[in-house]
């Protein structure tokens, strides 16, 4: 995804994170907020009351919503993004394929709530250079890798993050 940050230049959602120039709006900006898709102005509203204070991470790009909030200092998941697409919402850490449908907006907020938590954790199985599956897990379940694949746990503290290889 990408997002206008100054002067016009587009640069990359998560990119634009971590450099603190993402385009925020505010709730005052409820003409704008009222125009956005409505699968995103839920989200938005239920976000905003959930998670008070991380309102200033609430974005907008093109009529979806996009909320990215920094990890813990020494964490590997750079971000935690939810974001819209239409009709889907979807949760992400800023490495590569840890990305995770929610099926429902109470899904989204709770997949929130455990990430931040410690409670689930990102697991994604690659052969070689070859993505095979995302799925999210918790840090006490036993994960082997198996002949030929990796496994990538990263976790919203990193205290859990390990690479297993088989």
């Amino acid at each position: 995804m990408r997002v206008i940050v100054e002067n016009g230049v587009f640069c990359d959602v998560y990119l634009a994170a971590s450099l603190n120039v993402w385009q925020h709006r505010t709730m005052e900006d409820m003409a704008e907020i009222e125009q956005l898709k409505p699968a995103a102005r839920n989200a938005w509203k239920r976000l905003k009351d959930e998670f008070p204070l991380w309102v200033t991470h609430l974005g907008i790009c093109n009529e979806e919503l996009e909320f990215a909030v920094p990890a813990p200092s020494g964490s590997a998941a750079g971000h935690l993004v939810a974001f819209t697409n239409g009709n889907d919402l979807w949760i992400r850490f800023s490495p590569p394929y840890m990305c995770y449908s929610a099926d429902s907006l109470n899904e989204m907020v709770w997949l929130i709530h455990q990430l931040t938590a410690d409670k689930i954790m990102f697991k994604v199985t690659m052969k070689g250079a070859e993505w095979v599956e995302t799925t999210l897990t918790n840090p006490q379940e036993k994960c082997e890798a198996i002949p030929g694949h990796s496994v990538h746990l990263v976790s919203w503290s990193g205290r859990y993050d390990k690479l297993l290889e088989a």
